[in-house]
C-alpha cells in the first residue's frame, strides 16, 4: 500500500494546515471605473452604477450582522482604486464634523472608515487609510504613520446616511494594477452615535482590523473564468471558510461553475492517481475493496458534473454544500485506503 499512501500524503498536509477558521472568504468583482470620479461624496459617477453594492458588515469580532449596516463600492482605473461607503446612521441629527491635523489618532474618536489595501496581496505589506466624517485623514504602512499617501477624500451628508468618496494613488503603494489581479483589502466602520460604540468590518476579522490574513479580495476587472482559478490566492493563509462572490449575479454564477469545474478535476485526478496506483498494490482484497468505494466515489462526481453543466442556477448555497462534501470526499479517501486493507487482512485470517 505504499504506493497509494504517498499518493494521498500531500492532500492530507494541505488539509491539515487549513484549520483557522470558516469565517466566509469575500471576492468583489472590482470594475473599471470607466469615467473620471469627481471625489466630492457624492457617488454619482457612471462608475458608481457599475461597481457592485455590497454589504453583510459584521461586528468586529464575531460573525453576525451589525445594525445598522454599511454599504461599499469599489472600482479602480491605472492611477487610483476608489472606495464609496455608504453610511447609513439613524442618529445622524448628533453627527458632528470634527476636523483633525493628518495622521492624528484623533481621527478614530468618532464616525471613522478604515480601509485596508494590500496590494501585493501578500499578507505582508499593507497600507491603513483612516477618514471621519469630517474627511481627515489618517494613513500608515502596517501602523507606522510616517508613511503618507496622496490620498483624496471627501463626505457628503444625506437625510439618513452619511457617505464617504475616497481615491488612494497605486503608485504611492509601489504598485502598477492590471486586469485580472487581486488586491487584498478591508472596509471598517467605526461608530460612535448609538448608545454603544460598534466596530463593525465587510471581511470578517479574528480580533482587530489589523488582520491581513482575513481582509477580503478585489479582483480587478475579472471575467468569470479568471474568477474560479484563483481559489488558492483567496485561501491564502490556510482559509477554509466558503468563497462569497460580489458582483453581478450572471458573473457570480458563472465563477461559481468555474469554481466546481476545477475542484471537480482535481478529485478526478487524485482518484485516477490512486486507481493507477492499485496496479502496483500486492494485496488483492484490498485492492477489491477500494476499487468498489473508488467507484461509489465517481459516482457522486458524475452527479455533480451534472448540476454544474445543467441548465439551473448554480447557487452559493449549493456550490457551497458540493464543494464542502469534494473536501470532505479527498479527506476520507486515507481513510479508505486503511480500512481497504483492515478489511483484505481479515478476509484471509
Amino acid at each position: 500500500m505504499r504506493s497509494l499512501t504517498i499518493a494521498i500524503t500531500p492532500l492530507l498536509l494541505a488539509v491539515a494546515a487549513c484549520a483557522q477558521d470558516s469565517y466566509d472568504i469575500r471576492v468583489y468583482a472590482c470594475p473599471r471605473a470607466d469615467g473620471p470620479i469627481a471625489i466630492d461624496g457624492v457617488l454619482d459617477e457612471a462608475a458608481w452604477q457599475r461597481a457592485p453594492l455590497s454589504g453583510d458588515f459584521t461586528f468586529y469580532n464575531k460573525p453576525e450582522l451589525i445594525e445598522p449596516q454599511t454599504g461599499l463600492m469599489v472600482t479602480w482605473d491605472d492611477a487610483h482604486i476608489y472606495f464609496g461607503v455608504v453610511c447609513p446612521e439613524p442618529n445622524l441629527d448628533k453627527l458632528t464634523q470634527v476636523g483633525h491635523a493628518r495622521d492624528s489618532r484623533e481621527v478614530f474618536h468618532g464616525e471613522t472608515i478604515e480601509i485596508f489595501v494590500d496590494p501585493d496581496h501578500d499578507q505582508g505589506v499593507y497600507y491603513q487609510f483612516g477618514i471621519n466624517a469630517a474627511a481627515s485623514i489618517y494613513d500608515s504602512v502596517r501602523t507606522d504613520p510616517s508613511w503618507s499617501a496622496d490620498v483624496q477624500a471627501a463626505t457628503s451628508m444625506g437625510e439618513r446616511a452619511w457617505m464617504l468618496e475616497v481615491a488612494i494613488p497605486w503608485a504611492d503603494m509601489a504598485w502598477t494594477p492590471e486586469a485580472g489581479q487581486v488586491v487584498g483589502f478591508n472596509v471598517c466602520r467605526d461608530r460612535y452615535l448609538g448608545t454603544d460604540r460598534q466596530w463593525s468590518n465587510w471581511s470578517q476579522t479574528a480580533a482587530n482590523f489589523h488582520d491581513p490574513e482575513r481582509f477580503g479580495h478585489a479582483v480587478l476587472s475579472p471575467d468569470a473564468i479568471r474568477l474560479g482559478e484563483l481559489e488558492a490566492e483567496y485561501r491564502k493563509g490556510g482559509r477554509t471558510g466558503p468563497i462569497v462572490f460580489e458582483g453581478p449575479p450572471a458573473l457570480v454564477d458563472a465563477a461559481y461553475r468555474a469554481l466546481a469545474r476545477r475542484s471537480l478535476d482535481h478529485s478526478a485526478e487524485l482518484l485516477a492517481g490512486i486507481e493507477g496506483a492499485l496496479v502496483e498494490d500486492e494485496q488483492q482484497g484490498a485492492s477489491e475493496e477500494l476499487a468498489r468505494r473508488l467507484a461509489a466515489y465517481r459516482t457522486e462526481l458524475s452527479g455533480f458534473a451534472e448540476q454544474v453543466e445543467g441548465g439551473e442556477p448554480l447557487t452559493p448555497d449549493a456550490w457551497h454544500q458540493m464543494t464542502a462534501r469534494l473536501a470532505e470526499m479527498r479527506a476520507e479517501l486515507d481513510r479508505v485506503i486503511w480500512e481497504a486493507r483492515l478489511a483484505a487482512l481479515i478476509s484471509t485470517i
